[in-house]
């Protein structure tokens, strides 16, 4: 009997469990003009309050509504060419009601789940507390190796 270890990795699925969350079709990613790097598929997004766009969660500070996370960028990735040249319209955001693989979560900037946002004095919460706000369940899982018995 041997022991044989095998990659999987292309067969990691970032939404888990049920299908059927609420995705935003039609939505603004605004332009950033000193964007040096593309936006990734599932990349951890913020609105901005005063226009509805969407943008990076990267502040967990900002009194602009972007320190609020409220949704998952579910498009392919998206230059940084093409986001220094304008709004990306047509987006799809995931906004509502779906478990996913955290590990496959892009958070920009340094921050993660356990990042607490500072916005306001009362009743601090952390990105993963505003997520499950949002029904977005982050979840651990480990299929990147797998072992066979032969």
């Amino acid at each position: 009997m041997a022991v044989q270890t095998r990659s999987d990795i292309d067969s990691k699925k970032f939404f888990l469990g049920r299908q059927g969350g609420v995705t935003k079709m039609k939505e603004v990613i605004a332009q950033d003009a000193g964007r040096g790097t593309p936006l990734a598929q599932f990349t951890l997004m913020a609105k901005v309050a005063a226009s509805g766009k969407w943008t990076p969660f990267i502040n967990a500070a900002a009194t602009d509504g972007t320190a609020i996370p409220q949704g998952i960028y579910t498009g392919d990735e998206i230059t940084a060419a093409a986001l220094v040249a304008g709004d990306i319209p047509d987006c799809m955001i995931l906004v509502y009601d779906m478990e996913f693989d955290e590990s496959m979560l892009v958070i920009e900037n340094s921050k993660t789940l356990d990042t607490v946002v500072t916005v306001g004095t009362t009743d601090l919460r952390s990105v993963r507390d505003h997520l499950l706000n949002h029904k977005l369940l982050p979840r651990l899982t480990n299929t990147s190796t797998a072992q066979e018995n032969t």
